[in-house]
C-alpha cells in the first residue's frame, strides 16, 4: 500500500493527493474539533465557577463522576504514552455527549441556562444533532456535504453566548479603577514588594478579575562570549509550586497562565525581564474567599522577596517558591544592517505538560472575536493545533 503525502510549496499552497478523503470531511474535523474544546472549556468554567474545588465531582450518570471515570481513561492512556502528547486535564478525557449530558442534566442546568438562547429541548436537540455527525465522523463512516452546513449552524447557535463568556474571562484587560468600591480591589492593590508586584484588572461585564503577579526577574550573573553572545543566570518564580502550596488561590480560582516573557537587553547587556503570572476568579467567588486569598498573595509577597535575596547571595540555592534559571541573548542582523539582540527565555516558562493541575492553561492569550474558530492552542494542550492568523 502506498500512503501519499501533502506536498507544500515554497509559496505556501498545498497539494492534496487525489485519493485522499473529499475536502469537506477536512472542514469538518475542523469545525468538530473546535466546538468540542470550546464546550469542554465552557463546561469546565460554569462547574469550577459554581462548584468550586469539587467540580469534578459532577455526575456523569449511574453513580459515576468526571473525577472518576476520566481518572480511568488517564490511567489507560499512559500505558501507551508515547503515542501523542501527554496529557492530564480530565475534561480532554470527557467527550461531546458527556458534555451534553453535563450541561442538559436536572442538576446542572441551572447554571448552563443563561448563556443559551433558547429552551432546553432546543438546545439538546443541536447538541445531538452536531453529536450524530460527530459519531459518524469518529467512526468512519461516510458523511455529507450538506451536514457541513448542518454543525455550522448548530454550532452558531449554540455557542453564540458561549464564545462571548470565553472571549470574556480569557480577554480581561481593564485596568480596575483606583476609586473602585469593591472589595477585593481594596484588599489587593496594596500587596507587593520590590520583587513581585500586583496588578488588578476587571473583564468588560465586571464578572471576572485577573489578579496578575508580576516578578521583577533579578540578573543573578552575565558571562560575555565574544561581541555578539551572553550568558545569563536569572531568578524565576515556580509556578507550578505556587499552585501547590496555595490551595487558597488553586481552589477559588478557575485558571492560572503566565504571561509571554520578553527581555530587553541594554546597551550594558543586563537583560531586563518580568514573569507575570495571572489569577482568574469570578469576582462573587474571590469576595467569598477574599481572607484567605488576601493571606495567600502577602504570603507569596514575602517568601519571594526573601528567597530572590538568598539566590542574589547564592546561585546555586533554591527557594520554595523561586529557583533560578539559564537564559541567554544573540546579537542579530536585522533589515538595512541594523543589528538586535534576541532572547532566549523559554526556560522561564511553565509547559502545561508540567503542571498537573487543571487550573493551570498555559502562556496567556486572549481573543476579543472570533474565539472558537481562530485559537491556536488550548488550555491543557502543550502544542497549537493550527498557526496564528493574524487580523491585518
Amino acid at each position: 500500500m502506498e500512503w501519499k503525502s501533502a506536498e507544500v510549496s515554497a509559496d505556501g499552497v498545498v497539494k492534496i493527493p487525489q485519493r485522499w478523503l473529499h475536502l469537506y470531511y477536512y472542514e469538518a474535523l475542523n469545525i468538530l474539533f473546535r466546538f468540542e474544546n470550546a464546550l469542554r472549556l465552557f463546561v469546565y468554567v460554569v462547574l469550577k465557577n459554581k462548584l468550586g474545588k469539587d467540580w469534578d465531582a459532577a455526575a456523569l450518570g449511574d453513580g459515576i463522576t468526571i473525577r472518576t471515570e476520566t481518572k480511568k481513561r488517564i490511567a489507560q492512556a499512559r500505558e501507551h504514552g508515547y503515542l501523542g502528547y501527554e496529557v492530564s486535564s480530565p475534561m480532554l478525557y470527557l467527550n461531546s455527549g458527556e458534555l451534553t449530558q453535563i450541561i442538559s442534566s436536572d442538576a446542572y442546568w441551572k447554571h448552563f441556562a443563561p448563556y443559551f438562547r433558547a429552551t432546553k429541548a432546543v438546545v439538546l436537540t443541536k447538541l445531538q444533532e452536531i453529536g450524530t455527525v460527530r459519531n459518524s465522523l469518529a467512526h468512519f463512516r461516510p458523511i455529507k456535504q450538506d451536514d457541513i452546513d448542518l454543525i455550522k449552524q448548530n454550532s452558531r447557535h449554540v455557542l453564540l453566548e458561549i464564545e462571548k463568556c470565553l472571549a470574556q474571562i480569557t480577554a480581561i484587560t481593564d485596568v480596575v479603577p483606583t476609586n473602585s468600591s469593591a472589595n477585593w480591589y481594596k484588599e489587593l492593590k496594596a500587596i507587593g514588594s520590590e520583587t513581585l508586584r500586583t496588578g488588578l484588572f476587571s473583564s468588560v461585564d465586571q464578572d471576572w478579575g485577573r489578579l496578575e503577579l508580576e516578578y521583577q526577574v533579578p540578573l543573578l550573573q552575565k558571562t560575555l562570549y565574544g561581541h555578539s553572545y551572553v550568558a545569563y543566570r536569572l531568578g524565576s518564580i515556580r509556578t507550578p509550586q505556587v499552585l501547590a502550596r496555595y490551595d487558597s488561590l488553586r481552589n477559588r480560582c478557575i485558571y492560572v497562565s503566565e504571561s509571554p516573557i520578553h527581555g530587553a537587553v541594554p546597551d550594558d547587556k543586563n537583560l531586563q525581564v518580568t514573569k507575570g503570572l495571572s489569577i482568574v476568579f469570578s469576582c462573587e467567588a474571590l469576595e467569598a474567599g477574599l481572607a484567605e486569598v488576601v493571606d495567600a498573595v502577602k504570603d507569596i509577597a514575602i517568601i519571594t522577596e526573601q528567597e530572590t535575596a538568598l539566590i542574589r547571595q547564592d546561585n546555586l540555592a533554591r527557594g520554595e517558591l523561586v529557583e533560578v534559571k539559564e537564559a541567554s541573548a544573540i546579537l542579530r542582523e536585522g533589515v538595512n544592517n541594523t543589528k538586535y539582540w534576541a532572547s532566549n527565555l523559554e526556560s522561564l516558562s511553565t509547559s502545561p505538560a508540567e503542571i498537573e493541575a487543571v487550573e493551570y492553561w498555559g502562556q496567556r492569550w486572549h481573543y476579543s472575536t472570533d474565539f472558537v474558530s481562530s485559537v491556536a492552542q488550548y488550555p491543557w494542550m502543550p502544542s497549537t493545533v493550527s498557526s496564528q492568523e493574524w487580523p491585518f
